[in-house]
């Protein structure tokens, strides 16, 4: 009979990545510190006193939802293969409910009309690659990562002038509809770009000549919120988040919304449900946007 180190580092070896082999080992270590046992002699009664804590973590904010539900996953998982391998007689976490996470996006999470407005006020007061960036992830629902590894030969036209960005995934070809506004203001910021662009050149560039993080576009917006005095400080996230709920709102499909913003699943739209009743009384209408044209002619 192995010895519970020997079993711990058995099932640690299935696993591929070694961060997750550490994350597990520490995870299962404070569970073995908690109930004061071998994870052989758990009973159920100890599984659940451990959830139970857990929940009580993520209610005094002492840890997030997501944590619980990890560790959760992580045990479930273990125990799993414990039983599996009759080194114990049951799975006792398949009686124990999961801590979860709500799926549905926080009505915080999208910005107002009136708090976009003033948003792009401040917004087009600051040179214009900061201002093209935050407003080409509202409006076309980039993600942060694909806005700042963006690169000027995704960008196509078709026959009716249409713009678009391309973007190459796991499940194939994703086309991204660029708004024609915000196209001129592309433009715009690759005329004023010094020195060479050529079609492999990242769009978005530090002063440097490098191609811009992240971390930066994460604090001109929210400089950008505090200055227009709003009450939350929104993130690149929340613009997306926001493009989502207005659309979905105005009568776009799940479909539409999916290929738009790349989620896997039409049913993703379902988290925003309860953010659009939170809309009934805004006055966007989404899908007649426009920046005002001395916005696109800086």
């Amino acid at each position: 009979m192995k010895t519970s180190q020997e079993i711990m580092i058995s099932f640690l070896s299935r696993l591929e990545k070694e961060k997750t082999k550490e994350d597990y080992k520490r995870d299962l270590q404070s569970f073995i510190e908690f109930i004061g046992k071998s994870f052989l002699d758990a009973n159920l009664e100890d599984c659940k006193k451990y959830i139970t804590d857990l929940k009580q973590k993520v209610s005094k904010k002492k840890i997030a939802i997501t944590t619980a539900e990890k560790l959760y996953s992580q045990l479930y998982s273990f125990f799993n293969y414990l039983e599996e391998n009759h080194y114990i007689s049951y799975n006792h976490f398949k009686n124990i409910s999961k801590p979860t996470a709500s799926r549905n996006i926080s009505k915080e999470k999208i910005i107002t009309w009136e708090s976009l407005d003033k948003l792009i006020s401040i917004l087009k007061t600051y040179n214009l690659r900061d201002y093209s960036i935050l407003m080409l992830i509202f409006t076309s629902g980039l993600t942060l990562n694909e806005a700042v590894n963006l690169k000027w030969n995704q960008f196509v036209i078709d026959d009716n002038e249409n713009v678009g960005i391309i973007f190459t995934t796991k499940r194939g070809k994703r086309y991204t509809k660029v708004h024609k506004d915000i196209w001129e203001l592309l433009q715009k910021y690759k005329n004023n770009l010094s020195g060479l662009v050529t079609q492999d050149s990242y769009v978005f560039l530090n002063n440097r000549g490098n191609k811009i993080t992240g971390r930066w576009i994460r604090m001109v917006l929210k400089k950008a919120c505090i200055e227009a005095e709003l009450d939350h400080e929104y993130t690149p996230r929340d613009l997306r988040h926001t493009l989502a709920a207005y659309a979905l709102k105005k009568g776009a499909s799940s479909k539409q919304v999916k290929q738009q913003l790349g989620w896997s699943s039409s049913s993703l739209a379902q988290r925003y449900l309860y953010t659009i009743q939170q809309l009934e009384d805004n006055a966007i209408d989404y899908l007649n946007f426009s920046l005002k044209k001395d916005d696109c002619s800086k």
